[in-house]
C-alpha cells in the first residue's frame, strides 16, 4: 500500500506550531515584564474599565480564519490573564516528564517566585503553579512549551510504533528512512451532510449539543494498522469480531494528535477508570454530552470523534484490568475489550490504540456561536473592546 498523501494534504506540522509556541513565549514573557503588573493598585485598573480602554492599553487582538482555533485561542489567553491562584495546568503528558523536565521544573522554582505542586489520580494529572503574577506568566509559559516538546516526542514513537508493526505483519513500509521520519499525514476536510449525518446532527442536538461542522478523517498509515489488526481478530478461532460505531470526548488541543496518531488515554478527557487501565469509548450520546456539559466549564467547544471500534469478544470490566481477561482461567486467549455491562453494553473500553480508526470529528458547542464565513476575510476578535470578555480581575489594563 502506498501511505504517501497527495498536494491538498492536511498535515499536521508540530515543528512549525512549536517555532510560533516559542516566539509567543518571548513575546509575552517581555510583555509581562514590561506591564510592572504589581505597580498599578486593583482600584486605578477597575476605574480605567469603567472609563473605557485607553489609547495607550495594552491590547489583545486576535485574527484568523478558523473559529474553532480563535475560540481555543481566547480561552488559552483568559487563563493565562486571569491568573487564578493556583494556575492549573492539567495535562496527562505530565507523566511523561524525565529528570530533564523535573529539573527545568526545580529550576523554575529556584529563579522565580512561584511553587510548583505536582497532583496524580488515577483520572488526571496536573500541575498547580503559585505565587506572584509577574513571574507566574513566564513559568506558566514555560511550562506550556515543555508540554509541546514531550507531546510531539510521544506522538512520534507512536508513529514508530505504527511502522513497526506494519513492518512486522506485511511489507507495508515507508519507501525512504527520510520518509519515515516525517510526521504520518492525514486528510481532515468538512463533508456534505448524507442523511445518516443529518439524523446524527440531530441527536446531537436532541442532547443539547450544537453542531459547528462535521470533518471526516482519513489516515492511510492509522486503517492500513487497523485493517490489518481487524484481520489478526477474525482469524482466531470461535469469534467473530464485532465493530461497533462508538464516540470519544477530545480536547481540542489533542484532536490534531487523534487524526494523526490514533486514540490514546493520554488524549482522552479524564474519565474514572473503573472498568479498566484503557481508552474508553460510549455509544451512549446524551451520556456523554450531559458530561461534556457538566465538566467542560471552561471549554467553549466540545469536540466529539465518531470511531469504528473492534469490540469483538467482551466482558465485565474491573478497575484492576490493564488488559483484557482472559476467555476463561487459564486460558492463552483473551477478549478483545471489556464493557460497563455484558447483558446491555454501553462503555466499550480497548487497550490497543489500533482497535479503533476514527472516522469523524464532530466539533460542537453548548452554546449558539455563528457559523464560519470566510467571505469577508479573517475573522477579528476583540478589535472594538481590547480584552473585553476575558475575566474580570485580570491584572492587563
Amino acid at each position: 500500500m502506498d501511505f504517501s498523501t497527495g498536494a491538498g494534504a492536511a498535515a499536521y506540522n508540530e515543528k512549525s506550531e512549536l517555532e510560533i509556541c516559542k516566539v509567543f513565549s518571548a513575546e509575552m514573557t517581555k510583555r509581562s515584564q514590561m506591564l510592572s503588573l504589581n505597580s498599578v493598585p486593583q482600584s486605578s485598573r477597575e476605574k480605567k474599565r469603567e472609563n473605557g480602554p485607553e489609547a495607550t492599553s495594552p491590547a489583545i487582538n486576535l485574527m484568523g480564519f478558523n473559529i474553532e482555533e480563535m475560540c481555543e485561542a481566547q480561552a488559552w489567553i483568559q487563563r493565562i490573564l486571569s491568573l487564578p491562584q493556583p494556575h492549573i495546568i492539567e495535562n496527562n503528558h505530565i507523566l511523561y516528564f524525565g529528570k530533564k523536565e523535573h529539573d527545568i521544573l526545580s529550576q523554575l522554582q529556584k529563579t522565580s517566585r512561584v511553587t510548583i505542586t505536582e497532583i496524580t489520580s488515577p483520572e488526571r494529572t496536573k500541575l498547580e503553579i503559585a505565587g506572584a503574577p509577574a513571574d507566574l506568566i513566564e513559568v506558566v509559559m514555560n511550562i506550556e512549551d515543555m508540554l509541546c516538546k514531550v507531546q510531539e516526542e510521544m506522538a512520534r514513537k507512536k508513529e514508530r510504533s505504527l511502522w513497526n508493526f506494519l513492518g512486522q505483519w506485511t511489507n507495508q513500509q515507508p519507501k525512504t528512512q527520510d520518509e519515515k521520519k516525517e510526521n504520518i499525514l492525514f486528510l481532515k476536510y468538512p463533508v456534505h451532510l448524507t442523511q445518516e449525518l443529518l439524523d446524527q446532527k440531530k441527536q446531537f442536538e436532541i442532547c443539547g449539543l450544537q453542531v459547528l461542522k462535521v470533518e471526516k478523517i482519513d489516515n492511510k498509515v492509522l486503517m492500513a494498522a487497523f485493517q490489518l489488526k481487524k484481520k489478526m481478530m477474525e482469524g482466531k478461532p470461535h469469534r467473530q469480531p464485532v465493530s461497533h460505531r462508538l464516540f470519544q470526548q477530545v480536547p481540542h488541543q489533542f484532536c490534531k494528535m487523534v487524526c494523526r496518531v490514533g486514540f490514546q488515554r493520554t488524549y482522552s478527557v479524564p474519565c474514572d477508570p473503573k472498568y479498566g487501565v484503557g481508552i474508553y469509548f460510549t455509544k451512549n450520546l446524551k451520556s456523554l454530552a450531559e458530561k461534556a456539559k457538566k465538566t467542560s466549564t471552561e471549554d467553549k467547544l466540545i469536540c466529539v470523534f465518531e470511531a469504528e471500534v473492534l469490540t469483538g469478544s467482551f466482558c465485565q470490566g474491573r478497575q484492576l484490568n490493564i488488559g483484557p481477561p482472559p476467555l476463561s482461567p487459564g486460558a492463552v486467549d483473551s477478549h478483545d475489550s471489556v464493557v460497563d455491562s455484558v447483558s446491555s453494553p454501553e462503555t466499550f473500553v480497548i487497550f490497543s490504540s489500533m482497535q479503533a480508526i476514527p472516522q469523524y470529528l464532530w466539533t460542537c458547542t453548548k452554546g449558539y456561536v455563528q457559523s464560519q464565513d470566510y467571505s469577508s476575510g479573517p475573522m477579528r476578535s476583540f478589535a472594538q473592546h481590547p480584552l473585553k470578555g476575558l475575566t474580570s480581575g485580570s491584572p492587563v489594563d
